[in-house]
């Protein structure tokens, strides 16, 4: 978990956090439908680009950060967390 965080922190741009959760929650639903981890990281993240979920989430996090800006801190993770929610990839 610590190399995940070091990861995300070091070289993920903020406004796609969001996108790598989505990646790593798909890679494990990869890992234990084949019950091995080749390439699931690399099949999450080809499946995040080209089902259309990368740009779903992209817009979504740009009409919160335009609309709920003014939220309080919880009003705002809420509205982020149904993004993630809303487009989890395993469903």
């Amino acid at each position: 978990m610590e190399l995940v965080r070091k990861y995300i922190f070091s070289y993920v741009p903020p406004k796609h956090f969001k996108g790598c959760i989505l990646i790593f929650e798909y890679a494990y639903f990869l890992f234990q439908q084949n019950g091995h981890a080749n390439n699931t990281l690399d099949l999450a993240v080809k499946e995040y680009q080209t089902s259309g979920t990368q740009a779903i989430v992209l817009n979504a996090l740009q009409h919160v950060i335009k609309e709920h800006s003014n939220d309080n801190y919880d009003a705002l993770m809420q509205v982020t967390i149904d993004i993630i929610v809303n487009n989890c990839m395993c469903k």
